[in-house]
């Protein structure tokens, strides 16, 4: 009975880091959206209605997948996963992110080394957390200066564990440790990714919540001299997806 009062308190703990990441990191659209509405009325400049929707539109997803994170979390054992197509998932992400990765001026592209059956994932899960951490790839590539225009790869790739995929890019700052100490720091300091992105990073850990509930998590991982986050599925056993 101990043993399980204890499980809960930390998952509670868990909970509650999250949700103070994920207020932390919306304080920053909104205010944004503040901001581009003031400047729109004054200016009357329809560009920032632009801004405001893609700034929104942002936040909200965010807000979904900690939703969703939280209702697939509390289903445990009992959340049901189902043969996913891994590719059509990353061809579906890799358009969504079209759109805002070309007004941060950069490209996003999709990579799929071999071919192979679905994988055991929740779906919906799935893309929530390959969107949130493209938002933050976004971002991190945004701050940062360029030689020539940066680079965003949706890549997955075949292991002798599974099915490994995530998201890739030209990065510094970002290693095994830094991320350890990341999710120590989650819902605790203001910049748990400090040495990656000057915001809070929320998408990150709320791609791990979801992500935990059908994979290995997320873990540092390189692809082609890139440097990301991914997670390892297991393959579907099923020939065909139902």
């Amino acid at each position: 009975m101990a043993a399980l009062v204890e499980q809960k308190s930390y998952a509670d703990n868990d909970k509650q880091r999250l949700f103070f990441a994920l207020a932390e990191q919306i304080k920053l659209p909104l205010l944004q959206i503040a901001r581009s509405a003031e400047l729109s009325k004054m200016t009357s400049d329809l560009q920032q209605l632009s801004t405001i929707e893609n700034t929104a539109d942002s936040a909200l997803q965010l807000l979904d997948s900690y939703l969703l994170s939280t209702k697939l979390q509390e289903a445990g054992d009992g959340l049901l996963l189902q043969p996913v197509s891994l590719a059509a998932t990353l061809h579906d992400v890799a358009h969504k992110m079209q759109q805002l990765a070309a007004s941060h001026q950069c490209d996003v592209e999709l990579h799929i080394a071999g071919k192979y059956g679905p994988i055991m994932a929740h779906p919906a899960g799935l893309s929530a957390a390959l969107l949130n951490l493209g938002q933050v790839f976004v971002d991190v590539q945004s701050e940062r200066s360029h030689t020539k225009r940066p680079v965003i790869k949706l890549a997955a790739h075949r292991t002798r564990y599974g099915i490994t995929a995530g998201m890739f890019a030209d990065v510094e700052g970002l290693n095994t440790d830094m991320f350890k100490r990341a999710r120590q720091l989650y819902g605790k300091a203001k910049q748990p990714l400090a040495q990656l992105t000057s915001q809070n990073g929320a998408g990150v850990f709320v791609a791990d919540s979801l992500l935990s509930t059908m994979s290995t998590g997320l873990r540092v991982a390189h692809h082609q001299k890139l440097t990301g986050l991914a997670a390892t599925f297991n393959p579907s056993q099923q020939l065909a997806l139902v």
